[in-house]
């Protein structure tokens, strides 16, 4: 009889121990569930507010030459877009408005975190971007000008024809390669070889310049890209990034050299194209200078000539 008790005692305390062990193992499955579910939440909006704040950093500083009022308000014209309130971003301007970094926080809604009464959570957003030169590029055109103060809207002989060149060179440069067919190439599609950087072509560089007028290639080169403009306006504020007529020469220490020889690239610049002047077998090139914001690798410590680039920093 004894042993019978002892058994149905023993069973007893084993469910009495099973309800614990249970109640604690359930206890901790809400628990994993609450973190995972609300966890996963919390990230979706982190990765939203993320996404928001990179946006309208860089969109902000497109606006870079206009000033700080108008940053700010493309900024929160963005951020509107992105369904995060003007009111709930804060902005800061660094290194004389080169550089805005843009930060905001919502509080996300637990649901299965309220068993332990924590009903909501802070998720935070911050970006930086900045501007600077661009100091490597790609699409190159096979013409140079000499460094020189540029003037916004100024027109520049991109290419020299007969008379006014120096001694047998006339601003051509061979890209990849030597010859007509290359130059006229690289004139109408721009410059894609493979360099050490894959297809940039660095300040600092040293490049081959094409001896001769190249009056033909330069002439057929020119004139395609004139053809291909199907834009209205060619107002130099409001151009179109595609612009066929819109190109980027590199800006070389010297061009007074004889021959087939290098010339140093001291940085880039956006020219408009204007005209293709053909005279007695001999061509030259026009342009306006403008002052864009371009695709390349960017230093912000660089001397530029009003070729821009924007890019996250943070």
């Amino acid at each position: 009889m004894k042993k019978t008790e002892d058994v149905l005692k023993y069973i007893k305390d084993k469910k009495g121990n099973s309800a614990i062990i249970f109640l604690i193992f359930s206890t901790l499955l809400i628990g994993m569930m609450a973190f995972i579910t609300d966890a996963g939440m919390m990230y979706l909006e982190k990765s939203r507010l993320q996404n928001a704040v990179d946006a309208v950093a860089l969109a902000a500083m497109q606006d870079y030459a206009k000033g700080e009022a108008v940053m700010i308000a493309q900024a929160n014209h963005i951020a509107e877009l992105n369904d995060v309130k003007s009111e709930d971003l804060v902005i800061n301007f660094s290194n004389n408005s080169k550089q805005i970094t843009v930060s905001t926080s919502k509080n996300v809604q637990m649901y299965f975190a309220r068993i332990f009464n924590i009903t909501d959570a802070a998720v935070q957003a911050k970006a930086s971007a900045k501007i600077g030169t661009i100091v490597a590029a790609d699409g190159i055109r096979p013409m140079a000008v000499e460094q020189q103060n540029f003037e916004f809207g100024k027109t520049y002989t991109l290419k020299k024809g007969a008379g006014d060149a120096y001694t047998g060179n006339y601003g051509a440069l061979a890209l990849g390669a030597t010859g007509a067919t290359n130059y006229r190439n690289n004139l109408q599609y721009g410059y894609t070889g493979e360099l050490e950087i894959g297809d940039l072509v660095r300040i600092g560089e040293d490049l081959e310049t094409e001896p001769g007028n190249m009056s033909g290639p330069t002439y057929e080169g020119v004139r395609y890209l004139l053809s291909q403009d199907t834009h209205t306006t060619h107002d130099l504020t409001k151009l179109e990034k595609d612009c066929p007529r819109l190109i980027v020469i590199p800006v070389v220490d010297s061009l007074s050299i004889e021959g087939r020889t290098t010339v140093k690239i001291m940085g880039f610049a956006n020219f408009f194209l204007e005209d293709t002047i053909y005279e007695g077998g001999m061509t030259s090139v026009t342009g306006k200078f403008i002052k864009t914001l371009g695709q390349g690798e960017i230093d912000d410590t660089a001397t530029g000539y009003g070729m821009l680039g924007v890019k996250l920093v943070e």
